[in-house]
């Protein structure tokens, strides 16, 4: 195959339509930089396929569109058409010339021709792949794609042996097998929960089933049986009736006879009882006057027999009250006295706190601080006129100087050396003063300094301690807060799988789900019950599928349950409405019976924990089921108890009623509803302990947190401390170190100056100095006065401070007395304040006995005389009662001698009544017994079996006693009692579900072999692509090895594997050693050698694997000269396999060219292809 032609319009720089024919061997394309050449690559790219606007360097595909210059307007399509000549068929298509075109508008809209035929890129993308030709072949080779050869990771650069393998298409189709073995998986996954929840209601639903028909064949049974009862009882009934309203007609008429006599006599009795009433109640009336008036005369005779006795205590009581009045007087007289007492007090400490203050205010007057101030004063005009003097006596001494020419000059420097002498001993001492005292502060600092770095030293290891510490309680607040946020985690899985109502029928799923329209819904069984740990398997068993019942309020909730349910189309449920439920119990002989077998744990319903609403629902449900612990022990109780009770293992094993026995064990066991809810329950608990351990663990953080930062700022400031100090003590140092070398400079000095006016002296001491010694002496006399009266006045001064001092103490303590003394004036006034109250309170007193005595003295006569005047007239009137009395109770006494005699008459006659009443009443009963009996025989007759009386008169009969029928049928329905609640509906459901089981387990088993299949097909695959690499690799490595010393003209250079062990992952290294060089990684090698490299490897690659045609951008530019040379050589050796298409603006390869075309751009922005004359490119390169 071969590269015919390229047409360009409107692509890039290509304004105008450009075609481009390719002849056989090497076209070389030249240009000056910006002229247009790489946009012949990009064309080439693009019209293969590229997708990647950045790769034909572009920010969005748009811009490949000419976009206008200086004199041209902007274009709105970009097109471009590329021609093979495929007689070869190397491309597998079967035309023998391929014209693909690619256009592209700036709206967006862009399509793909194949021979004029629009196709998708699919379509292109699938005729290039696996031919070595596309988009990102090694047909088309850039100086960038050189680059990377060299600069790549091993493992990006075995992507170039991938690519010349032609593994793509098995990559992508692993790819694709990837995909589908994940869809695989999750049809999978989606199949098993599927199964799961089935596995979950299938071997529950066969149970049910095998139950529900074992009770629709009882049920049948039971429905011929109770037939024949109705039709015997309501025969034998029927004509029991008739006899007995016969004997109730009789005994109606002899009842109404004796009730006529029971009315007479009662009508009498009546009469008599009222009269006897009247007079009891007259008899009740006199003898509560009588009481009345009775106690009336106790009550006077008693205020009379007081008042006397009043009138004797009455003096006795006036003398106390004379006697307390004479204490309350004494109290006054004693408190009018203390009060005198304390107000003179008060006003002797008036006046101490008023001579105190005026003695303070003198001491303030006369303080000596006003002659410190004065003596201050004075020495300041002594130290001036001092100073005058020393200025008189410098000035002496000056002129002694100037006496003689000779003496002048040794008397000046005299004066200067003894002037420097004094000044420099004042300096000594002073410096020796400061080197003592800067010695002091050395000391003192150094200690400091040792005190606090101890301390610092101990606060560094505290706060170690309290990093510790604060670190451990961090670490175990991070692990509670881990576990608390699993257990939430659990928590909420938990609380959505039961909100959710995962695990339960889809008709249960759904109504608990829309339960908000359904007030009358409580939930479902097992959401009502809590349920041991240990008996959680045996309760779940026993109750199969009823702990999905729902419990309602009323059966009108049940009712429109179903009618939703039916309606919608939701599924079956089984509703418990409280109102109808019925408790079902095991009989007492069986409960004692059960009670003493080995293995005995308890009744269902008594191993369950529930609200008293839902007790009955409870036993209905477990009350008569058996928990025992063994499958052994259960057989044996089941035998006990007849094969009558259904018993089941705490691991889950049942005995059914009748003997039959199921058991096994599932994978799902000990996951069910109740498990769900218990763990539910334990994680909750669980997690409210940890919370309260998390919350504990955070406080104790916090204190180590807030005990580590008190530590820490602790530490900081005492550090800061030991860093002042320390400054201190090296200030002292240097202070001390600048001192003694002050002083050895000093003395040094002093030395000297001594020196030299020993020899000053010893020249001058002839001389005639007496001219100025006058008044040399008397200035020094002066100063020596002056300096006297300063020191006098500086004593007087510090005399004066001391006793300013005094006075001062005195002030204070003057200070300290007169405070005291305004306390106890305080103390006092509160004191006066206390005796006011208690004066006042003494008088009140006065005044109350006062008043008593006053009142001790009123007139009694009158009331002695009224009390006296009462009693007689009281007396009088109880003897009037008493005769009263008499008379009324011996009526009394005479009608209740009649009203005895007529009730002991009425009381026979009414027995006679009870009993004739009692017959009637017996034969009532029996008659109204036989009667309901009849109408509830006649009305189940017409309600179980839509039957009348009539239609069952003369109808035949079995000839079985009534008595056996109602005992078979009591053993049938004690059956199916033990049977329990049925779901005879889970027949159809078990055939239902039993049917989607087994279609989705063979789904199941048809995805396992497809993923089987998948998977093997995959690994084959793995093993086809590790095949091509490696044959690929080897074939690579060997021409590689053969063209690099071709290219090189000597040396070797190696292809090696990073790891050979994994040829799906192992990356590809290259070695090489270029001539008169070490062998040595590429990645050491200089530029041009890596690009020689990297092309040696292109031209291997090529190689192995020749395509028809391969395009070169600027591919040996790095390269010098001499192995542009070999580029080109190579190029001609191959170039009867492959044709070459070069970009180039080296002279080696222009040279080599067979046909070479230029690109200009004549036009600013807008390239045009010209012929080139070889001869001219050879004068212009050189």
């Amino acid at each position: 195959m071969k590269l015919k032609s390229l047409e360009i319009s409107g692509f890039k720089s290509f304004a105008e339509r450009t075609k481009i024919d390719f002849m056989p061997g090497i076209t070389g394309v030249v240009g000056p930089n910006g002229s247009g050449k790489s946009n012949i690559i990009e064309a080439i790219r693009w019209v293969m396929g590229e997708q990647s606007a950045r790769g034909l360097r572009g920010d969005k595909m748009a811009d490949v569109i000419f976009g206008g210059s200086g004199k041209r307007a902007a274009l709105n399509r970009a097109e471009v058409s590329i021609t093979f000549d495929n007689t070869d068929r190397y491309l597998k298509s079967e035309y023998n010339e391929i014209r693909i075109t690619r256009t592209l508008y700036r709206n967006g809209d862009s399509k793909y021709q194949i021979n004029g035929t629009t196709v998708r890129l699919r379509d292109i993308q699938e005729l290039f792949m696996d031919s070595g030709l596309g988009r990102e072949s090694f047909s088309i080779i850039s100086q960038g794609r050189v680059e990377s050869i060299f600069s790549a990771k091993p493992e990006e650069r075995r992507t170039i042996i991938e690519d010349v393998a032609g593994v793509y298409k098995y990559k992508k189709n692993k790819d694709k097998a990837t995909k589908e073995l994940d869809s695989v998986h999750d049809s999978l996954t989606r199949v098993e929960d599927i199964l799961f929840e089935l596995n979950q209601r299938i071997e529950p639903l066969a149970e049910q089933s095998a139950v529900a028909q074992d009770y629709v064949d009882q049920k049948a049974k039971f429905t011929s049986l109770d037939q024949d009862r109705l039709i015997l009882s309501l025969n034998t009934w029927h004509q029991e009736l008739a006899d007995l309203q016969t004997q109730v007609h009789t005994q109606t008429n002899q009842r109404e006879q004796v009730t006529t006599d029971v009315t007479d006599l009662e009508k009498q009795l009546a009469s008599h009882q009222e009269m006897q009433a009247t007079h009891e109640n007259q008899l009740t009336e006199l003898q509560q006057a009588l009481l009345t008036c009775t106690t009336q005369v106790e009550r006077l005779t008693g205020d009379l027999n007081l008042q006397e006795e009043r009138q004797a205590n009455r003096e006795h009581v006036r003398q106390e009250l004379q006697a307390k009045l004479g204490d309350v007087e004494n109290e006054l007289a004693e408190l009018t006295e203390q009060m005198t007492t304390l107000v003179a007090q008060i006003t002797q400490t008036n006046d101490a706190i008023e001579q105190l203050s005026s003695e303070l205010t003198a001491l303030r007057v006369d303080h000596p601080q006003q002659n410190v101030s004065q003596l201050s004063q004075r020495i300041e005009e002594v130290r001036s006129d001092l100073v005058e003097t020393l200025q008189a006596l410098a000035t002496a001494k000056n002129q002694q100087q100037h006496l003689t020419q000779e003496n002048q000059r040794q008397g000046a420097q005299s004066d200067r050396l003894v002037h420097r002498q004094e000044t420099l001993q004042a300096q000594v001492q002073n410096t020796q003063v400061q080197q003592r005292e800067l010695t002091d502060v050395h000391h003192a600092a150094q200690a400091e300094l040792e005190t606090v770095q101890t301390q610092l030293d101990k606060l560094q290891a505290d706060g170690k301690s309290q990093q510790e510490t604060y670190q451990a309680a961090r670490q175990q607040w991070y692990e509670g807060l881990n576990g608390q946020q699993r257990l939430e985690a659990r928590y909420e899985s938990l609380v959505r799988l039961t909100e959710n109502y995962d695990g339960y029928y889809q008709g249960v799923k759904r109504l608990m789900q829309q339960r908000d329209q359904f007030p009358g819904i409580h939930g479902a069984v097992a959401e009502m019950m809590t349920v041991s740990n240990e008996h959680q398997v045996a309760i779940e068993t026993a109750l199969g599928n009823a702990l999905q019942q729902i419990i309602v309020d009323t059966t009108r909730t049940a009712k429109e349950v179903i009618q939703y349910m039916t309606k919608n189309r939701y599924g079956r449920v089984t509703l418990l409405p409280i109102e109808t439920m019925q408790s079902r119990q095991l009989r007492p002989d069986q409960i004692t019976t059960v009670e003493q077998q080995a293995g005995f744990v308890g009744i269902g319903s008594d191993l369950v924990k529930t609200k008293d609403d839902y007790a009955k629902i409870m036993q209905n449900l477990l009350g008569t089921t058996v928990i025992m612990d063994t499958l052994d022990h259960a057989v044996q109780a089941s035998r006990a108890l007849q094969q009558r009770v259904r018993l089941v293992t705490l691991d889950g094993q049942v005995m059914n009623p009748g003997g039959s026995m199921t058991g096994g064990a599932n994978k799902q066991n000990g996951n069910g509803l109740l498990a769900q809810q218990a763990e539910t329950e334990k994680v909750q608990a669980d997690l409210t302990q940890q919370k309260t351990v998390v919350l504990a663990l955070e406080e104790t953080v916090r204190e180590a947190e807030a005990a580590l930062n008190m530590a820490s700022e602790t530490y900081q400031a005492e550090q800061k401390q030991v860093m002042l100090v320390h400054e201190k003590v090296q200030q002292a140092v240097a202070n001390m170190q600048v001192g003694a070398d002050r002083l050895t400079q000093l003395e040094k000095e002093l030395t000297a100056v001594n020196y030299e006016l020993r020899q000053l002296q010893a020249t001058t001491e002839d001389a005639d100095l007496a001219s100025n010694l006058d008044a040399i002496a008397m200035h020094t006399q002066a100063q020596a006065d002056l300096q006297q009266q300063l020191d006098d006045l500086q004593l007087q001064r510090q005399q004066a401070e001391r006793d300013g001092q005094d006075v001062d103490a005195q002030i204070a303590q003057i200070q300290t007395v007169l405070a005291t003394e305004k306390a106890n004036l305080i103390a006092q006034q509160d004191r006066q304040y206390e005796l006011e109250r208690q004066v006042n309170k003494w008088q009140q007193t006065q005044n109350d006995v006062t008043q008593q005595l006053a009142d001790l003295t009123a007139n009694q006569a009158d009331v002695q005389a009224r009390l006296e005047h009462e009693l007689q007239h009281t007396k009088a009137q109880r003897e009037e009662l008493v005769q009263r009395q008499v008379v009324t109770d011996t009526s009394l006494q005479q009608e209740k001698r009649v009203v005895q005699e007529l009730q002991m008459t009425l009381q026979e006659t009414q027995q006679k009544l009870q009993t004739q009443q009692a017959d009637e009443n017996a034969v009532q009963v029996k008659l109204t017994q036989r009667t309901t009996q009849f109408e509830l025989a006649q009305q189940e007759l017409l309600e179980n079996y839509e039957l009348t009386f009539e239609q069952i008169v003369g109808t035949d009969v079995t000839d079985k006693p009534l008595a056996d029928i109602q005992q078979e049928l009591k053993l049938i329905k004690r059956g199916l009692a033990d049977i329990g609640d049925v779901n005879v509906g889970a027949i159809q459901e078990y055939e239902e579900v039993k049917s989607r089981h087994d279609f989705l387990q063979q789904q199941k088993d048809d995805l396992l072999s497809a993923r089987t299949n998948l998977q093997q097909t995959m690994d084959e695959m793995d093993q086809e692509v590790e095949r091509r690499f490696a044959e690929t690799f080897h074939a690579i490595a060997t021409a590689f090895e053969a063209i690099y010393v071709k290219m090189f003209g000597g040396g070797q250079a190696k292809l090696i594997l990073t790891d050979p062990e994994h040829l799906l992952t192992t990356g590809v290294d290259i070695k090489a050693q270029p001539p008169g060089k070490k062998f040595q990684q590429m990645s050491l090698l200089s530029g041009g050698e890596k690009a020689l490299t990297a092309i040696s490897l292109l031209f291997a690659i090529l190689a192995v694997r020749p395509v028809p045609f391969a395009v070169l951008d600027e591919t040996e530019a790095a390269l010098d000269e001499a192995n542009v040379d070999r580029f080109a050589e190579y190029l001609h050796e191959v170039n009867a396999h492959t044709q070459f298409i070069v970009i180039t603006h080296r002279k080696g390869t222009m040279t080599n060219a067979d046909v070479l075309y230029g690109v200009t751009m004549q036009e600013p922005g807008v390239s045009t292809m010209v012929s080139v004359d070889l001869t001219d490119v050879t004068t212009q390169t050189n």
